[in-house]
């Protein structure tokens, strides 16, 4: 990974989290303990991080893609990369 990379995926995870969180509408991912989240959470398409992170949505999907698994769960449809779930920093890996 190229440094540009890594900050890269740090201005995009953390865009993704903060995204994330706005848009849970039954619970607030600050408030509730991880392990109480529910699985029916709201997802963040990948053109609305790149809105806020200023990049290009190529470079968010790629980040997004280095990022699955590790600081959050992707889905993929017609299209679309979709931040379904964040990772808790406290998840073991």
């Amino acid at each position: 990974m190229a440094p540009d990379d890594s900050t890269t995926d740090d201005i995009v995870a953390e865009a993704a989290l903060q995204l994330w969180s706005a848009a849970q509408t039954d619970f607030d991912p600050f408030e509730v303990p991880s392990a109480e989240w529910p699985e029916t959470a709201v997802p963040v398409r990948d053109a609305d991080i790149a809105v806020d992170t200023h990049l290009e949505v190529d470079d968010v999907r790629a980040a997004l893609g280095r990022l699955d698994g590790v600081k959050v769960v992707l889905g993929r449809e017609a299209g679309t990369c979709s931040v379904l779930r964040v990772i808790p920093e406290d998840a073991p890996l």
